[in-house]
């Protein structure tokens, strides 16, 4: 059956409102969406740009990803395809996509398209420490063939190479840390009233990590639990290319492996300092055998407890979406 445009409107209106609870680089949330007939169009907001963190637009990009998957995950959900062209016109840069609801979904996903859009609400960013335990081996396939979705790749930290990647992300904090721009953008997005940035309700009180937590300038106001972070897996999200739409693709691929895992029961945390230091992401290509260029890094875990850390602030929809 045809669907009608107050249908198409409604269903691309829904499809946006659940795109702003996607995650983003410093919870900058550096989209907008335009409702236009049929469809939507995301756009990208550079006036929530990072300077001096993310200088040439990738982790903008990445997060625009993230809020074009979760858009698609709804559409899904209401039982069709996330009919989606990405970085449709070369003079528009910004302009990310535009979305409409496609053709209706096979019964034979339906299970599946519904849990994933259910994790959309389910979904929060954990700092805190870990259990003992290591994720299934089939739940990080699962992972995996997720970014695979995205035609980016999952690649887990091996034992043998957790000391190095460890040292890349102290080395990319003290970078950081000694550097006036990567300082004021930080400052700037953890120091920053209403529903946006990192507040310290959601930094954990300085603890013992084989991989060191991020230093957000906040005294840290959440607890880190009873965690060892003894069964934390760390994964790299790889693109084959380095352009805009890789970018783009990365983000996408992390919307769709952090809300596979939340489906899971799995927890996680972003770990970004270790690409927004040029040299840092540079040479985690050594983890990698020279092949791939990586986009983010992401730990993953088994929570220790059922209590949910605070959720992160979220702009309104009044604020992010118009019409016409």
């Amino acid at each position: 059956m045809t669907r009608n445009l107050r249908a198409d409107i409604d269903l691309v209106a829904e499809a946006s409102i659940a795109a702003l609870r996607a995650p983003s680089i410093l919870n900058t949330q550096p989209w907008r969406w335009r409702l236009a007939g049929d469809h939507a169009e995301l756009w990208a907001d550079r006036s929530r740009q990072l300077a001096g963190i993310d200088p040439d637009g990738r982790l903008l990009l990445l997060s625009c990803g993230t809020a074009l998957h979760h858009a698609s995950a709804a559409l899904h959900a209401a039982g069709y395809d996330a009919d989606a062209q990405r970085l449709p016109d070369p003079d528009r840069p910004d302009l990310v996509a535009r979305v409409r609801g496609g053709a209706p979904r096979p019964d034979a996903v339906r299970a599946a398209d519904e849990r994933l859009a259910a994790a959309i609400e389910q979904r929060h960013t954990d700092r805190r420490p870990f259990g003992d335990e290591r994720p299934a081996a089939a739940v990080l396939d699962a992972l995996r063939a997720a970014a695979q979705r995205h035609r980016v790749h999952l690649q887990v930290v091996r034992d043998e190479q957790l000391t190095a990647f460890a040292a890349a992300v102290a080395h990319a904090g003290a970078v950081e840390q000694a550097d006036p721009r990567f300082r004021a953008d930080l400052l700037a997005w953890t120091a920053r009233p209403g529903a946006e940035g990192i507040a310290a309700k959601h930094v954990v009180a300085a603890d013992r990590r084989t991989v060191a937590p991020r230093d957000f300038t906040v005294v840290g106001g959440l607890e880190p639990g009873p965690g060892s972070d003894r069964g934390t897996v760390y994964a790299l999200l790889v693109t084959d290319g380095d352009e805009p739409r890789d970018w783009l693709a990365a983000g996408e691929a992390l919307s769709d492996v952090w809300l596979t895992l939340t489906a899971h029961g799995l927890v996680a945390s972003p770990i970004s300092e270790v690409v927004e230091v040029a040299a840092v992401r540079h040479a985690l290509r050594g983890l990698l055998g020279g092949v791939g260029n990586p986009a983010i890094a992401l730990r993953v875990g088994v929570p220790v407890t059922d209590e949910a850390p605070p959720a992160s602030g979220r702009r309104s929809a009044s604020a992010t979406i118009t019409a016409g």
